[in-house]
């Protein structure tokens, strides 16, 4: 009796319930989309265009003008992959048709989601085996990873490198290097995790990675012809003109509060129903949590500088990606980063059991609309039907940017907590190598004995 309570941990009922609450969140999906004909928000609101992240950019990389007609910010390898992915013929027309004809690209789409998940679970597996399982059911049924499998969109290629990359799948340089080429040359930010070695100065490694990666580069730009440095840089520009009028998009699924500061900044009628004083509280508030919070991931990264050994890997590349993230958001589907790097934490005290909590909220498949916005009728390409869209404002739109926050300051306190406890036993490391400086809790070596 005595050993079976000693057994007993709140953290494995905590996260059984959380995965219980991911499953039934998950069947309510299912529910909405057998009773609707479609997926609600924040899934892709244009229904006729599932796996658009996919076959949009695959009719390019078969008829080219990527960079000058569709303005990609893709690197010129995701175009040679969806070229191999592909069957060329059913790109003749129109992308939408293709998803009627193209089998080979809609069975990689779900050739990369399933495998992700296999990867993550075999991460979470090494990491803690007691709570293995509900981790990997709900990083696998969670919203951001469906989120990205119903988009098509290819950061689920660059994920599944993602995880062999910081889920220890990987030791050999080779492997990590050429999991580092392939990530960040499917999504650019992939680039800040990776810059996680410097902080452990793995300098070696680092130049390796940078090495494949740019090579990688320049054998893809030589496959497909376009998609050169000057060409990427003024599409981003381009890009984020773009995403920074269309509003409703960037609220429904994001990481940070910044895009709701666009309401008022276009001059959308939000002052004839709040008053000024409260817009201008709401927009000073938002303007500062963003700055401190992201002042304060850098100052974690600064002490992992100075302490290598107390910050894990795995959560420089948190901290990277969040001082990122809470500044601008990356799509629904950069959460599911974030969350398989806190899903690799041991529930070792409270402040990292509120953020894997955290990682688990904002995961949760399902979302409540409680102000619409516009109802239209589309034909649902996954039912077969015309069906009534609706677009709004959801109770998940609002919450997840503070789930987030709420996360990055657990972590952020823990990795402090630590590293004031490191700096009491042992020096901090200056120097671009690691030295084994002596502890300062270390006894004195004996004094030599005097000379007779």
């Amino acid at each position: 009796m005595l050993r079976a309570a000693r057994r007993f941990k709140p953290s494995w009922t905590i996260e059984f319930v959380l995965m219980l609450a991911m499953l039934a969140g998950f069947a309510h999906l299912i529910y909405e989309y057998r009773t609707h004909g479609f997926l609600p928000l924040p899934f892709v609101y244009d229904v006729t265009d599932t796996f658009m992240d996919w076959f949009n950019p695959a009719y390019y990389a078969y008829n080219g003008h990527a960079y000058d007609i569709y303005i990609s910010i893709y690197a010129p390898l995701s175009f040679a992959i969806l070229k191999i992915l592909g069957i060329a013929s059913c790109y003749e027309s129109h992308p939408k048709d293709a998803r009627f004809c193209d089998y080979v690209g809609i069975a990689s789409i779900m050739a990369f989601y399933a495998l992700s998940v296999i990867c993550a679970a075999i991460a979470f597996f090494r990491a803690d085996r007691s709570t293995a399982l509900f981790r990997s059911i709900g990083f696998g049924i969670g919203l951001p990873l469906l989120y990205a499998l119903e988009r098509g969109n290819l950061i689920m290629i660059g994920f599944v490198f993602f995880i062999i990359f910081f889920g220890g799948l990987s030791k050999t340089r080779t492997g990590l290097a050429t999991c580092a080429a392939m990530m960040i040359n499917m999504k650019s930010y992939l680039l800040f995790p990776v810059l996680a070695l410097a902080l452990r100065r793995e300098w070696r490694l680092l130049e390796l990675c940078g090495i494949a990666t740019i090579g990688l580069y320049l054998l893809s730009l030589a496959y497909y012809g376009s998609g050169t440095p000057i060409e990427l840089m003024n599409n981003l520009k381009v890009w984020f003109n773009a995403m920074a009028s269309v509003v409703w998009d960037q609220i429904s699924y994001s990481t940070t509060y910044r895009p709701f500061l666009q309401f008022d900044i276009h001059q959308y009628p939000v002052r004839d129903f709040v008053s000024q004083r409260i817009v201008d509280a709401v927009t000073i508030f938002i303007n500062a949590e963003l700055l401190v919070s992201r002042l304060a991931a850098l100052l974690c990264l600064a002490l992992a500088w100075l302490y290598p050994k107390q910050v894990p890997l795995h959560r420089m590349a948190f901290f990277l990606l969040m001082q990122s993230f809470v500044s601008d958001n990356p799509g629904g589907y950069g959460q599911s980063l974030i969350v398989f790097l806190v899903f690799l934490e041991k529930w070792s005290n409270p402040r990292v059991g509120i953020a894997i909590v955290m990682a688990y909220l904002i995961s949760i498949p399902t979302d409540i609309l409680f102000a619409k916005a516009l109802e239209i009728e589309r034909t649902s390409w996954l039912a077969g039907r015309i069906v009534e869209t609706v677009y709004g404002l959801t109770l998940g739109s609002l919450l997840r940017p503070f789930l987030i926050l709420v996360m990055l300051w657990a972590l952020v306190i823990d990795t402090m907590i630590d590293v004031h406890r490191a700096m009491k036993r042992e020096r901090p490391q200056w120097a671009m190598r690691l030295r084994p400086y002596p502890s300062l809790s270390a006894p004195a070596a004996p004094a030599a004995p005097a000379a007779p």
